[in-house]
């Protein structure tokens, strides 16, 4: 057997091992939360309450294994695996996995004549547990594996140039897609991210073919991709394609064919009236749930605030709204009365700190802020507030991080675009790790996000919202 193939049965055997561990740990979670439920009603019910009828049921592990495989949730072909859905598409799938199969229980139940007692309250807490965190297991089974490097894809990258660079810097940091970059291609032989450059354009099939890598991420332009699609698509199983301009709505995305002409059909859902009134809906929901939920907080926070510093509860400041509009925005004040005139104090003795201004609009060791107050902020406590902005109609519960009137400079002429919705209390920049995250991610995530949306994009953020806050990842 020569080496090539030797690489190449390797390189299949690992990618399907990521396949394998992520339905194991499928099974296990879903398993895992039935037994928990069960026993957990078996302790409060007790009387007549057999826990050991459920072990009838076994087969809903393997059927729900089948049900992800049909979703496409295992990189699409069990056999020939590709990259992940998008998080948000993935926790779709799962939810919607999910939901079959308890229905599917429930229909069964319903149906049949079994002489047990099987709680259907266990069934839809199930239902709801297993859809909303099997992804969050996921994420775990996925960590592990990069950290043992173990079911990673290997691929080259065609091209040096910013996504490049972005793409580089996102399959290093995180393991969702599980993704090993070996090396890169281009014409100008610069450096990404301090990997291998194995060579030119013309090195791309030669190289590739000697280190037995069958996945390509090109992100050239659309010109070399067009003239040498034919040559690659001898070798490579898969060649993914990133346009330098990529702010455009992908989200819900679909190919279209015309007499053998191929193209895609884009869709931005908030240009749409009934998806508006989806959103907004959804927002007077999860706020009016979210108002309840956080009532304590109302009578603790602001008699802590006047117990701990001088001053007033509520903070408020001129943020830019919906198309542009201002508007003042709720908080629990966290900084000292005089916190402006302690800022330009701090930023013209410490050119170190203006710079970190400068980038962040926001500093990591901020003397301005009270001792209670950088605890607030650690949680996000301080910007309970808003959701009168909400109620007002000045805010949505989720959307981009409302900006000041300064912050307009660093959107240039996608702030057009930022403006089109309104602002909101949390959104994409809170879920991927709020101010670990620079300026100009920060802008592309507000892109992506006013371009994208959907409702499952929405949950999908407070899921994640709720995760950043709880392990304050992220926070000042």
């Amino acid at each position: 057997m020569t080496d090539a193939l030797r690489q190449k049965r390797a390189s299949s055997q690992s990618v399907r091992a990521r396949v394998l561990a992520l339905m194991v740990g499928d099974l296990l979670f879903l398993y895992g939360v039935w037994a928990s439920l069960v026993l957990l009603y078996w302790s409060v019910a007790q009387v007549g309450y057999v826990p050991r009828q459920y072990l009838a049921f076994w087969p809903i592990g393997p059927l729900y294994v089948i049900l992800n495989v049909g979703f496409r949730l295992y990189g699409g072909s069990v056999l020939h695996p590709s990259l992940s859905f998008s998080p948000v598409e993935e926790f779709r799938r799962l939810v919607c996995s999910s939901l079959l199969l308890h229905i599917g229980v429930m229909s069964f139940l319903g149906f049949s004549r079994l002489e047990t007692e099987i709680s259907r309250l266990v069934l839809v807490c199930a239902c709801v547990t297993v859809g909303l965190f099997a992804q969050s297991v996921r994420d775990a089974v996925r960590w592990i594996l990069k950290r043992l490097d173990v079911g990673q894809t290997p691929v080259v990258v065609l091209g040096s140039g910013p996504v490049a660079q972005s793409l580089v810097a996102d399959f290093a940091a995180s393991s969702y897609f599980g993704v090993k970059v070996l090396g890169y291609f281009d014409r100008e032989g610069r450096a990404l991210g301090g990997l291998p450059r194995l060579g030119g354009i013309r090195d791309v099939l030669k190289v590739s073919r000697r280190l037995s890598v069958r996945r390509l991420v090109v992100c050239e332009d659309q010109r070399v991709l067009r003239t040498q699609l034919a040559a690659y698509a001898t070798h490579f199983s898969h060649v993914d394609y990133f346009p330098e301009a990529s702010a455009f709505p992908i989200s819900g995305a679909r190919p279209l064919s015309v007499d053998g002409l191929g193209g895609i059909e884009m869709v931005n859902q908030l240009q749409m009236p009934v998806v508006r009134f989806q959103k907004a809906l959804l927002d007077w929901v999860l706020s009016i749930f979210t108002l309840v939920l956080l009532t304590p907080f109302f009578v603790v926070i602001p008699l802590l605030i006047k117990l701990t510093s001088r001053g007033p509860v509520f903070y408020r400041q001129h943020r830019l709204g919906r198309k542009g509009h201002p508007f003042l925005i709720w908080k629990f004040r966290t900084m000292y009365c005089d916190a402006d005139r302690r800022l330009e104090r701090l930023l013209a003795g410490c050119p170190d700190l203006a710079v970190e201004w400068e980038r962040k609009h926001k500093l990591s060791n901020d003397p301005r802020v009270t001792p209670l107050g950088r605890f607030l902020r650690r949680t996000s406590l301080d910007e309970i507030p808003q959701i009168f902005n909400v109620f007002g109609g000045e805010m949505s519960l989720i959307g981009p991080r409302p900006i000041v009137e300064d912050e307009v400079e660093h959107y240039g002429s996608r702030y057009d675009i930022f403006s089109r919705v309104k602002p909101g209390v949390t959104g994409l920049w809170q879920s991927q790790g709020r101010s670990d995250t620079d300026y100009a991610r920060r802008v592309a995530l507000d892109i992506y996000y006013v371009l994208n949306w959907n409702i499952w994009l929405d949950l999908w953020i407070c899921l994640r919202t709720v995760f950043s806050v709880v392990t304050m990842r992220g926070a000042l």
